[in-house]
């Protein structure tokens, strides 16, 4: 079982690495719903609750998220598609690192 920090951390290396997962049209949609839902004052385990309970209806993601969180840190992608998801919902974009960016200055 990851920990919360794991769970955020493994989510924001797929949104980078993986975006075009992202852009699929029935997970997409559903992007509008977790983006409403993070915001920056929730703890990073209801952030990680939330994160994990929007994966169970994806399982393309939540599989790529499992991966993420056992394979060592791969480079960023080169492609413009990470650019697309944080402009398309930049709250949940800016929740994600800086929680992830707390979490490993701890």
């Amino acid at each position: 079982m990851m920990t919360p920090e794991q769970t955020i951390a493994a989510f924001l290396e797929v949104w980078e690495i993986h975006p075009d997962l992202f852009l699929v049209s029935d997970i997409e949609a559903d992007l509008d719903n977790l983006n409403q839902s993070i915001s920056s004052d929730q703890s990073n385990e209801d952030i990680a609750k939330l994160i994990q309970n929007w994966c169970k209806n994806h399982p393309i993601i939540r599989d790529a998220v499992l991966d993420a969180s056992r394979k060592p840190k791969p480079t960023k992608s080169d492609t413009s598609l990470g650019n697309v998801l944080d402009n398309r919902y930049p709250e949940l974009s800016k929740v994600l690192r800086q929680t992830n960016e707390k979490s490993e200055q701890k």
